[in-house]
């Protein structure tokens, strides 16, 4: 099993949710020798700027690299080149105003605050909606000339995106970038919209004890998977230990 060198974590439910817990993964973090420890990305839904305040205040340490939006933005202080990179690579035939002049039309659908919205993410609340509803919208656009991706997750959040974006392809694309194999990295999340993480060929991934069905029955088919007994971020830092990341207590 190779070294961990990239860790990519959603936050809400999975490094957020319990601050006492968020803190000591922090601590935990930062104590780790310059030179052993992985980089470390939040790949959440949020968008970059709500990530950073976010993260601030639940005590995280600050991250190496962002993506935000569900897998629809990239952000890096000492590489802000990516950024435009991944745009130009994503935006090709996803115009946002089309694709809702044609959801508002559908009477499930409620459109989520601005503050979730930008020009490469399209997010609504559908509840309890079924795989054939889902598969229908996915229709409905595909035959409107959309190339796009629909996420839904939690049993309420959809979120349409580029074609080529999620969570998942995101972070292989960034490291691509960086030359890092996926064989070198884990993945930490608790629903549906994590998925796209846990199914890249060779990443190891962390489950914590709250993740939803959604995620786990998928997770749990697939070699390299854990999931921890502990919730949110106490249930990361049981699976950074199997990892090797952390040191066990019988390590120390």
């Amino acid at each position: 099993m190779k070294p961990v060198r990239l860790f990519s974590s959603d936050l809400d439910g999975t490094l957020a949710g319990d601050r006492d817990a968020s803190v000591e993964f922090a601590r935990l973090w930062q104590a780790l020798p310059d030179g052993e420890r992985p980089l470390v990305v939040y790949n959440s839904g949020r968008l970059i700027e709500d990530i950073m305040e976010f993260t601030w205040e639940q005590g995280l340490p600050q991250a190496d690299f962002l993506i935000g939006g569900v897998g629809t933005m990239v952000h890096s202080y000492d590489h802000p080149h990516l950024s435009e990179q991944y745009t130009a690579l994503i935006a090709n035939g996803f115009d946002v105003d089309l694709i809702e002049a044609e959801l508002v039309m559908m009477e499930r659908l409620t459109r989520q605050p601005a503050q979730y919205q930008h020009d490469y993410k399209s997010s609504w609340y559908l509840h309890d909606a079924t795989a054939d509803e889902i598969l229908e919208l996915e229709q409905m656009l595909a035959s409107s000339g959309h190339r796009t991706r629909v996420i839904y997750s939690s049993a309420r959040d959809l979120d349409v995106l580029p074609e080529i974006a999620d969570k998942g392809r995101a972070l292989s694309w960034l490291c691509g970038e960086l030359e890092i194999g996926l064989d070198e990295v884990v993945v930490a999340g608790d629903t549906g919209n994590d998925r796209a993480m846990f199914e890249l060929d060779g990443v190891r991934g962390i489950m914590p004890g709250n993740a939803l069905p959604e995620l786990v029955s998928l997770a749990q088919a697939r070699p390299g998977m854990i999931a921890t007994q502990g919730t949110a971020a106490r249930g990361v830092i049981d699976g950074l230990k199997e990892f090797g990341v952390f040191a066990t207590p019988e390590a120390t």
